[in-house]
């Protein structure tokens, strides 16, 4: 059995230990926040370093014999690139980059997202090595109790007047760096005198949500797509190639073309191709010895996706019945539902959906979710309890809750289906 399979196996076998008090379909792949999820990365890279974290690191079999003598990290977050989807892009192509490391002793294993398994949960814990619970930041859609709205928290507006711009939330005086309760993975890292360069599409650089998420780095580069961020990437290893330190990509059209297209097309295969492509001759090739010489080299994703297509909608505004026992309608994710209920419809509400959409939908108590740690261990965030709701409704399959009458998104994520939960984690070393 390979070190990929024993890790998936560990990731399958410690679900039912650790969450078979919540009775979820079998099929649901759950967060392994103990070694073998994104939330561990950051704690290993920080170890790896010569630091300590209280997030326990990764699985020691996953990085055993790559994690001595570091001098750098290089972590790239590939956003929406799943486990099998990778596996299958480098079965494609042998000529991918990627394999060239596979070929030198890479370690090439699958990993778990958080709940949700959406970006706003996702990278946060990438970025800080928090889990959910912690940093807070629990869904795309968020209801924030201390300013009285339901809110997109990728353009921290709130959901009804998101149309009329990005950020009002910030002009109404939400302060970024002061969102989430905990320390980034740069703050961190300050601590110990490692310093972290930032690379990340220029649009993103200064978003309210980048600097909620990425607090602390020493410098942020922009770049416009994959070939020049590689180009860059190396450019600055080069240039600070005596210091110890952490260099960290971030990478999102793989999401866009997977939302878009849905994540089985062709599209995607291709994107990953390129990727590959200019990682190889972009920046291994041309990467000096020097600069090669104690470097680690991560490659992960926050989440996958899953083909959603438009006949698996079930459409939100079709059951009145439903947002009755409601105070609004739903927040976190289109798979991953956070409802509130008015007061004494809790019941009501459950009803409504195992007996009407039970085929379809799975309901958790949100209590419950925190209470077994679906979202982490550790000191649960002031806000999350609020951020919830009474009830999470999780699709079984690839079924969804679509808002409008128009299904735009033919891939998405945030519940618990293997393609959204099982990410990749490639571990080498550059000088090997």
């Amino acid at each position: 059995m390979s070190v990929a399979q024993r890790i998936e196996k560990r990731i399958r076998a410690e679900r039912n230990a650790q969450y078979e008090k919540l009775n979820l379909p079998a099929d649901f792949i759950t967060p392994n926040y103990g070694g073998r999820s994104i939330v561990n990365v950051p704690a290993t890279i920080i170890r790896t370093l010569g630091g300590y974290f209280h997030t326990p690191p990764l699985d020691p079999e996953i990085t055993k014999g790559f994690t001595t003598n570091v001098q750098r990290v290089v972590l790239i977050i590939a956003d929406a690139m799943g486990y099998q989807r990778l596996l299958d892009a480098l079965d494609a192509n042998p000529q991918n980059g990627f394999n060239k490391l596979l070929q030198r002793g890479a370690n090439l294993t699958p990993i778990t997202s958080t709940f949700p398994s959406t970006t706003t949960a996702a990278l946060t814990s990438l970025w800080s090595g928090y889990t959910p619970a912690e940093h807070g930041f629990v869904g795309y859609q968020l209801f924030l109790r201390e300013y009285g709205v339901r809110a997109d928290m990728i353009g921290f507006s709130p959901v009804a007047t998101q149309e009329l711009g990005a950020q009002q939330l910030v002009d109404a005086g939400l302060e970024p760096d002061k969102f989430l309760p905990i320390q980034s993975l740069p703050q961190t890292l300050e601590h110990f005198g490692i310093p972290v360069y930032n690379f990340i599409e220029a649009p993103y650089a200064e978003t309210a949500l980048s600097q909620v998420q990425i607090r602390g780095a020493k410098e942020t580069f922009g770049f416009v797509t994959s070939s020049d961020m590689w180009v860059v990437l190396r450019q600055q290893i080069e240039q600070h190639r005596a210091e110890r330190a952490l260099f960290v990509a971030y990478w999102s059209a793989l999401d866009s073309i997977a939302h878009r297209y849905g994540p089985s097309h062709d599209a995607v295969i291709a994107e990953l191709n390129n990727f590959g492509y200019s990682f190889e001759y972009e920046f291994l090739r041309r990467l000096s010895p020097a600069a090669r010489e104690g470097t680690l080299f991560l490659l992960t994703s926050d989440h996958g996706q899953l083909d959603t297509p438009p006949e698996r909608a079930v459409f939100w505004r079709a059951h009145p019945e439903l947002r009755d026992h409601l105070v609004m309608d739903f927040a976190g994710e289109a798979r991953a539902a956070y409802l509130y209920c008015r007061n004494g419809k809790v019941d009501a509400a459950r009803a409504y959906i195992e007996t009407r959409l039970g085929d379809k939908f799975f309901v958790l108590d949100s209590r419950d979710a925190l209470e077994h740690e679906l979202f982490g261990g550790g000191k649960i965030a002031p806000q999350v309890k609020h951020r919830v709701g009474d009830l999470i409704v999780l699709p079984r399959d690839n079924y969804f809750w679509e808002e409008h009458e128009e299904v735009k998104m033919r891939g998405r994520h945030g519940g618990l289906a293997e393609e959204e939960m099982l990410v990749p984690l490639l571990v080498a070393r550059l000088d090997a």
